[in-house]
């Protein structure tokens, strides 16, 4: 046989040997990891019972498990033996997001198992991750016509920040209730579906200040002529034409006061979306508070902003019993002056809807 034919007969041999080993290699590879990942969930929090669940995380098990799938590919994917799985990261996140406890305390919990430095790590990463990747996909519409959404801001405890930041010293985080925060801008719909969230003012802003600086607030004056859409809220903001308000001290029995009777209806849902998303997220509420800096709790708002519309799409809810009753202050109710072109505007689009309001009744 020719020596020329028997080493390329040689090569190719070789060559299909080398991928059979290398074919069973990523098989047993393959294996290894089917075992590790039974072997995990054998030992994790799934186990725990439907109700101990849900104390414990605020959710299904179902809505957990698209949270991470949802997270899965942007999330690094530790190969070590004792590296942190995907599954590990995202639940401790949650737990804590839940239940507003400390790092320390959501560690030791036996089916999460992770020290206090590796809690602050994962968390860090979970919250990147989520503000990164899934924060744009606030996307929805009001199914009423002409009403997109509801406005409405809501106070975030926070710990007081250091005095000796340039543009934000400690004493602006200071709101009129007198605790330091941070004053969250949101949107929703009918369905408490979070449309937009904005959580980079300091507590003391006024809801007005946060709305006039909003990129919805420019969207909207923008595509307003051409849709015709316009957003609810309350006193606290200026009436113009892509914002209604209701009227100041309507008369009894006035079309002015039934007006108010069914805004203060369609309004409502962004006072029960706060509640629910308080009521979900303990570390959001006053008595917990976030021990961070206000960056890192801005990131930590928008996060659970996230869930809360990953819960809402899961058909996951929050029972009335977990919802966070957060009345309504009649202190955020100011005046704005009438007479300039977007008041008058604001105004007609009002008056034409409590026309309507009225003659179908």
């Amino acid at each position: 046989m020719n020596n020329n034919l028997q080493f390329n007969i040689r090569l190719l041999l070789d060559e299909e040997v080398r991928e059979i080993q290398y074919n069973q290699e990523q098989r047993t590879l393959c294996a290894t990891l089917k075992i590790e990942r039974l072997l995990s969930r054998s030992r994790s929090i799934y186990n725990l019972p439907d109700i101990e669940f849900r104390k414990s995380y605020r959710m299904n098990k179902a809505t957990l498990e698209r949270i991470i799938e949802e997270l899965t590919p942007f999330l690094k994917i530790n190969r070590r033996s004792d590296g942190i799985s995907v599954e590990s990261k995202v639940s401790s996140a949650v737990r804590f997001l839940a239940q507003g406890a400390y790092q320390r305390g959501v560690g030791k919990e036996t089916n999460i198992g992770l020290s206090q430095p590796s809690v602050s790590r994962v968390l860090n990463e979970v919250i990147d991750c989520i503000n990164l990747h899934l924060l744009h996909k606030f996307r929805t519409r009001f199914h009423i016509p002409g009403v997109i959404g509801v406005i409405d801001g809501s106070q975030i405890g926070i710990f007081p920040p250091s005095t000796n930041h340039n543009q934000y010293p400690e004493f602006v985080y200071v709101n009129r209730k007198g605790f330091h925060s941070i004053n969250t801008q949101l949107i929703v719909d009918h369905t408490y579906r979070i449309l937009n969230v904005n959580a980079k003012f300091p507590g003391s802003t006024h809801d007005s200040h946060i709305w006039k600086m909003s990129l919805v607030r420019n969207h909207l004056s923008n595509t307003y002529r051409r849709d015709h859409e316009w957003l609810l809220g309350d006193s606290g903001y200026p009436l113009e034409p892509w914002l209604l308000t209701p009227f100041n001290n309507p008369g009894d029995g006035s079309p002015e006061s039934r007006f108010n009777v069914k805004f203060t209806s369609a309004r409502s849902v962004v006072e029960r979306a706060i509640g629910m998303l308080k009521g979900r997220w303990r570390c959001l509420c006053k008595q917990r508070m976030l021990h961070y800096k206000p960056t890192i709790a801005s990131k930590i708002i928008n996060a659970c902003a996230v869930f809360h519309n990953i819960c809402i799409d899961n058909f996951d809810a929050v029972g009335e019993d977990e919802e966070y009753d957060e009345p309504y202050n009649a202190n955020d109710l100011i005046h704005f002056p009438a007479g300039n072109a977007l008041h008058t505007e604001g105004n007609n689009n009002r008056s034409e809807i409590m026309d309507y309001i009225n003659r179908v009744q």
